[in-house]
């Protein structure tokens, strides 16, 4: 018999209209397999393209009977994505019952054992990824990004072919989904696909090659670069507040003094010069930013 995907739907929480967000679970098991895997997308309610890639890549899975097993959560946060301010999504941060701490979704596997809707939620997703021995959780970033993948330094195996520019490197834990399955001994990736707050063709399609890739169904690339997260991701943040104006696109190389962006202040126009040398690797969401608000992250020489 040809394994085809069967499907749960888990409650999770509901409003006080009566509104019920849920989780669609889908399953695929194949009788050859001797590893599952644990496919999820959508984990921050504002980063979209992993739930459409998920979607795609599942139909591929039953072509081609991959000889995995499967469980896909294409929608794992259904609260986050129902986030939004006049049609924007914020779905970062749990702003539906949490409005004080505003936990952000994806750093708080420490909930799991707690009796909030964070601890639930959060307790709901590592049982379902419990029985994976490869986790894969799917994420964008900032308004523009190159994609990268988070990985530990034991992983570099996993993560290197795949044609992902930047591969960062991480040897300290934090208490993200992904990290949180590393320390319960499964190989656990963060993969960045695009930027967020919206879903374009192109990169739907790249994401599904590097997942291609990720399971043999096509063979693998050079040109991935490994960078030392805790030593060369560095942030950067605005010098006064104003309007930002920038030269420079996520992925592109840039030396230190050069000019990247200009800020238009009340005062007049600022030349901001690169800080770094490396690679702009995203730009943060915003475009008046606020004195000492974050722009950008970079991967540094």
């Amino acid at each position: 018999m040809t394994p085809k995907f069967s499907l749960e739907t888990i409650p999770l929480h509901s409003t006080a209209s009566n509104a019920t967000f849920e989780i669609d679970v889908w399953r695929y098991h194949h009788p050859d397999a001797t590893k599952t895997v644990y496919l999820q997308a959508g984990i921050h309610g504002i980063e979209l393209t992993g739930i459409p890639v998920v979607h795609e890549f599942m139909k591929e899975i039953e072509a081609q009977q991959l000889v995995y097993n499967f469980i896909c959560v294409p929608l794992s946060n259904p609260m986050g994505l129902d986030s939004q301010i006049m049609g924007v999504q914020t779905g970062y941060n749990n702003l539906h019952t949490n409005q004080q701490n505003c936990w952000n979704w994806n750093r708080i596997g420490n909930l799991k054992d707690e009796p909030s809707q964070e601890g639930h939620w959060i307790k709901t997703l590592l049982d379902l990824s419990a029985p994976a021995d490869i986790v894969l959780d799917l994420h964008t970033a900032g308004v523009e990004t190159t994609p990268h993948i988070y990985f530990h330094e034991s992983e570099k195996e996993h993560v290197t072919g795949l044609g992902i520019p930047h591969l960062l490197s991480w040897k300290v834990p934090s208490d993200s989904f992904s990290d949180t399955n590393f320390q319960r001994g499964k190989v656990a990736l963060t993969f960045e696909l695009s930027s967020s707050r919206s879903v374009h063709g192109e990169r739907v399609k790249e994401s599904l090659i590097y997942l291609r890739r990720f399971f043999g169904m096509l063979p693998k690339v050079d040109g991935s670069r490994v960078w030392n997260t805790e030593k060369q991701l560095k942030k950067w943040y605005s010098p006064a507040g104003g309007i930002l104006c920038w030269h420079k696109d996520a992925g592109d190389a840039v030396r230190e003094g050069e000019v990247i962006a200009t800020l238009y202040t009340r005062k007049g126009s600022l030349d901001l010069e690169s800080p770094y040398t490396g690679v702009l690797l995203l730009k943060n969401p915003i475009h008046a930013p606020h004195e000492r608000q974050e722009l950008a992250k970079f991967l540094v020489e």
